[in-house]
């Protein structure tokens, strides 16, 4: 990469014209740096084993095969160039003797040197220059008596220093190894996703926990051998060898060069940080110091890095001079017309003062700031102070004005507050006077709703007493007349059936029977006479 393009930003902050940029239609510019991206360089990236450990003769990679395969392997190359073997002669047994389970390698000592079992079962030991050492997991790294063997999965990397002191990396494999002249050594084990919360490097300078990538050393007597990069998305690491930059992009990188350094992570995403300027002078020679905002973006990291060591070094210096070009034309009071930036009253010198403001120092920052491979999208100016006795005195000058008319707002609130106070209670009255009257006519109208039922109630109780009456009355004259004829006719009848007898003795009978009938109706104490007219003296 010879260069970067810059694309003067078009989205500007409110109040900034076209015309007063530098030119009014976005223009195409290429940044002036002769950095290139320099790939293939030895001890950078080089997750293979080098040619010279691969020609040591008690070398073996495993290359696809098992670590009993390495060793086996291992131990063949020691018979062939005559020297001792590497793994027992010993025979397995069903009972007694040193237990030796599947997956784990034995060791026995003999006169200095590693004699392996890798067989599982039981191992007697009759010998007196044999001695029993110990017993490994065959996937752990193993270091003992110069025998050396180590492993990793697809995400691992091995760390390996040769009898020569040369320092190699392996991925996603293994080694078998034996030195009698010095001896391989594994110097660490890194999972290569995962470098750890401890290798984790932030964001300098702009206040958040914004993650670059992470970066883990490996250490050997206090010698730094190699370092692990580990680049998330959209950010890249900078490296140096010598005089050469080199830039390298998202995803996993080692560096085993000792000629090589690492410069630092860069993020290519939009960021903002907020600074404090020292203090520039008005024309009347107060000092102001202000609190911006500036949104930039870095576009050529390998320029930046050749100038400064992050993005907010770069910016403050172009920041602060431009801040100090533009008050320097202003004077003192058109920063007390207002509290803030922006204004808390309205005013329109004011905003106006502020827009330009904002628009010279984009202007110079962005001129500036592309010399160093970052794009400012943004100068906003959240704030302002003045420094010095002047400007203190100023200050609270301006305190002292802008709190009478906090005071002369309150207490016209108060003003307001009180009247509408007193309003709402007058409303609130005549709403309950309004309530009382709605409540005695709804009294009234129900009392008079309840007389006026109890007087229907009464006259309709009369009514229907007088025509019970009345049909009562009817009833028992029917009835008496009814009972009359009923009489009537029982005489009559009575009457006709005593004319129709025409026996003498029958009639005097009857006659009889209503004499006793009428004796029967008379009262008690009724005073009897026999006898007729003649009887009585006539």
């Amino acid at each position: 990469m010879t260069g970067s393009d810059i694309i003067v930003p078009t989205d500007l902050p409110t109040g900034i014209t076209t015309n007063s940029l530098p030119s009014q239609q976005p223009t195409k510019r290429t940044l002036p740096t002769d950095t290139t991206i320099i790939k293939d360089k030895f001890g950078l990236d080089n997750w293979s084993i080098p040619d010279s450990v691969k020609q040591h003769p008690y070398f073996v990679e495993l290359g696809g095969r098992s670590m009993v395969s390495a060793i086996q392997e291992l131990d063949k190359r020691m018979k062939e160039r005559g020297d001792y073997h590497l793994i027992s002669t010993k025979q397995p047994h069903s009972l007694f003797g040193r237990e030796i389970q599947a997956g784990r390698l034995g060791m026995y000592s003999y006169k200095g040197r590693p004699v392996l079992v890798v067989n599982p079962g039981f191992y007697w030991n009759f010998s007196l220059t044999h001695s029993y050492v110990h017993n490994f997991d065959i996937t752990e790294p193993v270091d003992y008596l110069g025998f050396t063997s180590a492993q990793v999965g697809q995400s691992g990397a091995l760390v390996v220093e040769d009898p020569e002191n040369r320092v190699f990396v392996i991925r996603n494999g293994g080694f078998a190894a034996y030195g009698a002249h010095g001896r391989f050594r594994v110097l660490a084990s890194v999972d290569t996703l995962n470098l750890g919360s401890d290798a984790a490097v932030y964001e300098p300078g702009t206040g958040t926990e914004r993650l670059l990538g992470h970066r883990r050393e490996i250490s050997s007597n206090n010698v730094i051998v190699a370092t692990f990069l580990n680049v998330p998305a959209n950010n890249v690491a900078i490296v140096q060898q010598g005089n050469d930059l080199l830039l390298l992009e998202a995803g996993q990188h080692v560096i085993t060069n000792p000629k090589t350094t690492f410069r630092r992570f860069y993020s290519l995403g939009e960021r903002q940080v907020q600074i404090h300027t020292k203090p520039a002078y008005t024309v009347e020679g107060v000092p102001v110091i202000l609190h911006v905002n500036l949104r930039y973006r870095v576009v050529d990291p390998l320029l930046l890095t050749r100038n400064y060591e992050d993005p907010f070094q770069a910016l403050s210096n172009p920041a602060q001079t431009a801040v100090n070009s533009v008050v320097s034309r202003l004077s003192y009071q058109q920063f007390m017309r207002a509290k803030k930036m922006g204004g808390d009253v309205p005013d329109t010198d004011v905003v106006t003062w502020v827009e330009a403001f904002k628009t010279e120092c984009l202007r110079e920052l962005m001129e500036q700031a592309t010399t160093y491979g970052i794009i400012v999208e943004s100068f906003d100016v959240l704030d302002r102070k003045l420094e010095g006795d002047l400007g203190k005195d100023l200050e609270k000058q301006a305190e002292q004005v802008l709190q009478n008319q906090i005071k002369a707002t309150q207490l016209e609130l108060s003003n307001h507050i009180a009247i509408e106070t007193q309003k709402g209670q007058l409303e609130i009255t005549r709403v309950k006077n309004e309530q009382l009257k709605s409540e005695s006519d709804a009294q009234y109208y129900a009392q008079t709703k309840t007389a006026d039922a109890h007087y229907y109630s009464s006259m309709k109780q009369a009514e229907a007493a007088a025509e019970a009456s009345a049909l009562k009355a009817t009833q028992e004259a029917k009835n008496v007349v009814l009972l009359a004829e009923a009489k009537q006719r029982e005489i009559k009848l009575i009457a006709g059936a005593y004319e129709g007898v025409e026996s003498e003795h029958v009639k005097m009978i009857q006659l009889g029977e209503i004499e006793v009938e009428k004796r029967r109706v008379l009262p008690q104490g009724t005073v009897y006479f026999a006898g007729g007219e003649g009887a009585m003296g006539e």
